[in-house]
């Protein structure tokens, strides 16, 4: 599909499409401000330790939504602003971080999972959060069915990463990528695949997965875009969306039992010295 009204902002510093390593921090922190209209039950305190996965703190708005831990540590600071909304809650690092074990799938037998399980296992994991819904831009219910699932595999924002050479470059993530699309097929009747028309994305043979080339300047490459040309939301009905990183932890999760917190990001802008691509974690 061609997109011709939007623009290309040419802002310098674009990044080598080549993922580097990335020094490991040694504190960690989930943000309240990336998650709108919040209101935290706090499940930890100053000075608990946790592991990877261990639930922090739940949502008292939406009854069964989980935030956990992206690295195992001590939990040295919960930082609240006015009328105690949670800013942060920051985890220092342990040496050898230990994670939560939520149960392996073998490869096989993802196709055969049914929704209940999958579900739960999003749920307890705090994977549910990677969904967005429309309208709104929340996680979803921890009941909701959506129409369908977008998944983004291409980003036209100025200085972003390319999706397909993040894919290509990460050791085993174009399986992790498949088999997160076996799980997003068991939620949804559709699963739409979107993605810079010529890339090399991985192709699911899940029921229900499709994929869908676009092409031109931005806002080609976002969500609201695809969602709007393939499956528009109504008051009746509501689509998900989440990003490709996000799919293959979901597979990641399924396959091993235990999340996945590395991401790629883009280091660029006219004030980095070497722009690139880098390893880094939630």
């Amino acid at each position: 599909m061609k997109i011709t009204k939007g623009l290309d902002l040419p802002v310098s510093g674009v990044p080598e499409q080549e993922v580097s390593a990335h020094p490991r921090p040694s504190r960690v922190a989930v943000l309240g401000r990336d998650f709108h209209d919040l209101r935290p039950a706090m499940q930890v305190q100053e000075g608990d330790h946790v592991k990877i996965g261990q639930v922090l703190f739940s949502d008292r708005k939406n009854t069964g939504i989980n935030f956990t831990a992206p690295g195992a540590g001590t939990v040295i600071a919960i930082n609240r602003g006015a009328r105690r909304v949670l800013n942060s809650v920051v985890i220092r690092l342990d040496g050898q971080e230990e994670s939560l074990d939520f149960g392996a799938h073998a490869a096989a037998d993802l196709a055969a999972l049914d929704a209940d399980t999958v579900r739960t296992k999003l749920l307890e994991s705090g994977q549910w959060i990677a969904f967005r819904n429309r309208p709104y831009g929340k996680p979803p219910a921890a009941d909701a069915v959506p129409s369908s699932i977008f998944v983004g595999a291409m980003d036209t924002r100025p200085l972003a990463a390319d999706p397909a050479a993040v894919l290509q470059q990460e050791p085993g993530m174009r399986e992790r990528f498949l088999h997160g699309l076996t799980i997003l097929s068991r939620l949804a009747p559709a699963v739409h695949v979107c993605y810079r028309s010529g890339a090399d994305i991985p192709r699911s043979e899940a029921p229900g997965v499709s994929y869908h080339d676009f092409d031109g300047p931005h806002p080609a490459g976002l969500p609201g875009t695809h969602i709007h040309f393939i499956d528009p939301v109504s008051e009746a009905r509501s689509v998900w969306y989440l990003n490709y990183q996000d799919v293959a932890a979901i597979g990641a999760l399924f396959v091993t039992g235990r999340l996945q917190v590395e991401r790629m990001i883009a280091l660029a802008g006219p004030s980095v010295k070497h722009p690139r691509l880098i390893r880094t974690r939630l």
